[in-house]
């Protein structure tokens, strides 16, 4: 019942601000309760329950006003920024803001974020600002950008409204230094041969309003000189002028593709003080360029004059591209997909939806695909919804708000004062807060970084490295292995993500530091030196947030510091499992003798050994290190470690707070590393090992495809899973043609001890035994494989190697590893059509055709997807019935159906071949 009258409030409010003109519209709760019939005080509650779940905003007038959320954003063309507001003209504010046509760019919180900020201080430089040098390469974005800058100096009042933007592409007088001068600087009567009367330049054209010089980097020299005047005086001499100068105000925006230090004159350069580059789209974020497809989505919508229902799989494809030739790629991408739907659709009515699917992609896209890396490979889900794209529509509808990721830390603030008004200065709150800063600084570290802060995030490590390195040596004491870059990320983000406290938030967020400050003097200590450290050297501004943060997230981070022991690390996957571990096992004890790395559980091995790499970097250790992980793939983490390791290190596996306690008790004793490692290993019945330092050469199984690298990766891949940990062998993938070429195997064995070649074709490389991925994927000459590994490991390694080699080269697998197709997905559909075969035929189909049709189908999907299928088939030597191929014609309809595509009758005839062959 409540939940009903809530969304009848909604749509009541949503009605009555269905209007343009919100500013002019009054929705009080005696307007709602009166159209709702309901009393004044239930609407006024459900009102409020609206703008606490974000869905309303109210303004405190009187009478009170509300508007809905959804009105708000389809007006102002931003979200507000919350929920209540002291006047209209406050809320309303955000509606000029958002006229910024700067900040309307696409990147403009994101990887645009810096560059704007340092144009914008550019406009704002008393007189005619300061010229600036837009660099970056060809399509992305640049004279775009200046046209915006331009439009930014008018809504500032800059420039007048009537001002002029002269736009002159420097490439086209390259070659003619004086022609090119005559047209910027104009000539006077006389000045050469033709010349019969005075002309004006295109600085004088611009007098008073902006003037771009795209390609500069053609000017040369001698053209670059010529600008030298007006750049250092603000005047300008016609051609054949004898007698002065004259002052113009021209703002100056140049634009290259080149790099500057090696194609522009220093003295040129010295005088561009704001240089800004912009990032091709393929360095933008993968928001900015989703935000992108769906704008040239939108665009065509309005040219065609149609709602576009573009499949998912389409969004999620042209999102994911490597672009060549940048934007202008991209945009030319979703015109001919467009133009590919529309010759499919024939004749549309007037509401009729035109729908964008994989098939519609160029075929360009597939071809690359085709021809690309593990990494950059298409994958399609299956999943077959869609998003409407309408020409009424605005980019604001189709897209998130670019700065929510930076309201992640006010939020977490937010959420950190509610929870000392609940719980107050106790170990719940400590707790809850320490989870709270745990989630805001993963949330910072493993998303997408963005290169846009003023105080670039490596300078930020490096500063803090030296401080908190500072701090351990004074007060003799550590912080976790990560600490410096966890608060260099926070500062980091902060330039960003920083807002005005109101007056009640900023005493309840400085009583809540004020009191953590008393029970916890050592680390408020360390915030103070920290925080002064940030003001004095970096110039960044410091308020209660930041102390706050500090002053929680070194609660966690700082340990007592130990003499040279040995170093012992839980591993674990879980929010807290390692630390909470480690906490256990040093409270118990009584000494910091445990350290912890938590791990997401999402994190790869690669990352994993890396943490462990930065923990040794930023320690000192002579007599060995033993790392506790809690996962058994974890067992060979030592090969994933970085840098120079001259001493050893244990490794335990399923980490339980009893080992972790057993090992700490053994290492205060000063046991030796072999002897806690093995005996902790035996008394738990787990494995454990101690690695040595020392040089061999590395066992290694070659993989290989005829058709390119791609595949060879995939096999690798697979082959990497199935060994983990269990046997000492590196896999690496290598070109086919590579491997055949003479002596390059030999220069392979300067370095490794090869031991086989896995792939599709043997590339009949003598005494080196080929196993044949296909007989891999039937469980056949698994012995091949058997013998090759029998000289680096014993039989029971082997055997378990090979049990899950044989798990993971599955039809599932493999599928998923040689297509661009989703394994699970497209067997489903596989699954569907051999049971309607089956009713339809009446007998049953055996596992080995089913295995093969799983093989062919999943390929003749991907080949009828990039529009390459088979069109010829031997059917005067056919044996097809025709009922068979009705038959599997109706089954395969849900492939039609499914992915967009037509089936050809030759292909029915392969596929008739395994059914009845």
């Amino acid at each position: 019942m409540a939940v009903d009258i809530q969304n009848s409030v909604l749509e009541e409010i949503d009605r009555l601000c269905s209007g343009d003109d919100l500013q002019s519209v009054v929705v009080t709760a005696d307007d709602v309760a009166n159209a709702l019939s309901i009393k004044r005080n239930t609407a006024s509650q459900y009102l409020n329950l609206l703008v606490k779940d974000g869905d309303a905003v109210k303004v405190n007038t009187r009478p009170v006003r509300f508007y809905g959320h959804k009105a708000l954003v389809r007006v102002l063309g931003v979200r507000p920024d919350k929920g209540e507001y002291a006047s209209v003209q406050e809320l309303f504010a955000q509606k000029r803001a958002s006229l910024d046509p700067l900040g309307q760019v696409i990147g403009a919180q994101q990887s645009l974020f810096s560059q704007i900020k340092r144009m914008k201080a550019a406009a704002r430089y008393p007189g005619v600002g300061l010229p600036i040098l837009l660099t970056g390469p060809t399509g992305s974005g640049k004279s775009y950008l200046a046209k915006m800058f331009y439009n930014y100096c008018v809504q500032q009042g800059y420039l007048s409204s009537d001002s002029q933007f002269v736009h002159l592409n420097c490439a086209e007088y390259a070659d003619n230094p004086e022609l090119l001068a005559s047209i910027l600087f104009g000539y006077k009567r006389g000045a050469y041969t033709g010349a019969d009367h005075d002309s004006a330049g295109l600085f004088d054209r611009a007098d008073k309003g902006m003037l771009f010089l795209d390609e500069v980097h053609r000017l040369g020299a001698k053209g670059q000189e010529k600008l030298f005047e007006y750049l250092d005086n603000g005047v300008v001499s016609p051609l054949g002028e004898t007698k002065s100068s004259h002052h113009v105000q021209v703002r100056l925006i140049f634009a290259t593709t080149e790099n500057i230090q090696s194609t522009f004159l220093q003295t040129f350069i010295r005088r561009i003080p704001v240089q800004v580059e912009i990032p091709g789209i393929n360095d933008r974020t993968q928001f900015e360029r989703e935000a992108l497809t769906k704008l040239f989505f939108l665009n065509q919508a309005k040219h065609v004059q149609r709602t576009l229902a573009v499949s998912k799989q389409v969004l999620g494809i042209l999102t994911g591209q490597h672009y060549d030739s940048n934007v202008g790629q991209m945009k030319n991408h979703i015109t001919l997909t467009v133009a590919s739907a529309l010759s499919k659709a024939g004749s549309l009515g007037d509401d009729d939806k035109l729908h964008i699917n994989v098939s519609d992609l160029p075929a360009e896209i597939w071809r690359r695909s085709n021809a690309e890396s593990e990494g950059t490979r298409l994958k399609l889900t299956g999943d077959s919804s869609t998003v409407d794209i309408s020409p009424a529509m605005e980019l604001s509808e189709l897209i998130d708000d670019e700065s929510d990721q930076d309201n992640q830390i006010r939020q977490t603030f937010r959420r950190i004062a509610e929870n000392y008004q609940h719980f107050g200065l106790n170990d719940m709150f400590l707790g809850t807060s320490s989870n709270l800063i745990n989630a805001l600084t993963d949330e910072m570290i493993f998303s997408e970084v963005i290169d846009r802060g003023e105080v670039p995030l490596n300078l930020l490590k490096k500063i803090m490295k030296v401080k908190l390195d500072s701090l351990a040596s004074d007060y003799s004491v550590e912080f976790s292995g990560n600490g410096l870059v966890i608060i260099a990320y926070f500062f980091y983000y902060r330039q960003f993500s920083y807002w005005m406290l109101s007056a009640p938030d900023h005493a309840l967020l400085t009583k809540i530091s004020d009191e953590l400050a008393s029970v916890s003097p050592r680390i408020a200590r360390f915030t103070d030196e920290i925080t002064k450290m940030i003001e004095t050297s970096l110039s960044l501004p410091i308020d209660v947030v930041d102390r706050l943060f500090l002053q929680l997230y070194l609660q966690d981070a700082v340990k007592i510091n130990r003499d040279n022991a040995i170093r012992c690390i839980v591993l674990a996957h879980g929010y807290s499992t390692a630390s909470s571990i480690a906490n256990v096992v040093n409270r118990v004890i009584g000494k910091q003798i445990i350290g912890y790395i938590d791990m997401p559980l999402n994190i790869d091995v690669e990352t994993i050994g890396q943490r462990v790499s930065d923990y040794i970097a930023s320690h000192s250790i002579t007599s060995g290190m033993i790392l506790m992980v809690d996962m058994g793939s974890l067992a060979g983490i030592h090969k994933y470690i970085h840098g120079t390791i001259d001493f050893p290190i244990g490794i335990i596996t399923n980490v339980s707070t009893q080992t972790a306690l057993v090992v700490a008790d053994q290492v205060m004793h000063k046991k030796d590393i072999a002897t806690i490692v093995n005996s902790t290993a035996a008394g738990i019945k787990s494995d454990g090992r101690v690695i040595y330092p020392e040089k061999v050469k590395k066992n290694l199984i070659i993989t290989c495809c005829n058709t390119g690298i791609g595949t060879a990766n995939q096999i690798k891949s697979l082959l990497d899973t199935s060994f983990a940990d269990k046997l000492d062998v590196v896999v690496n993938a290598y070109d086919y043609r590579r491997i055949r070429q003479e002596g390059q195997i030999e220069v392979l064995k300067k370095t490794y001890n090869v031991l086989a070649i896995v792939g599709t074709v043997d590339p009949k490389v003598k005494g080196i035994p080929f196993v044949p991925l296909e007989k891999l994927i039937v469980g056949e000459d698994s012995e091949l494989l058997q013998d090759a590994l029998g000289s680096v490991a014993n039989s029971k390694q082997i055997d378990e190697s090979i049990k899950t080699i044989l798990h993971n080269f599955t039809i599932e697998r493999v599928i998923n590893s040689l297509t661009i197709l989703d394994a699970s997905a497209v067997m489903d559909t596989i699954d569907i059509v051999m049971e309607r075969y089956v009713e339809l035929a009446k007998k049953p189909l055996p596992n080995s055709k089913r295995m093969a049709l799983y093989v062919h189908v999943s390929c003749l999907i991907e080949r009828l997807i990039r529009n390459e299928p088979i069109m010829t088939y031997d059917w005067e030597h056919s044996q097809c019935d025709t009922k068979v191929l009705e038959n599997l014609k109706t089954a395969l309809s849900v492939v039609e159906d499914k992915y967009s595509v037509t089936i050809p009758k030759s292909e029915l005839g392969y596929i008739d071949d395994i059914v009845e062959g």
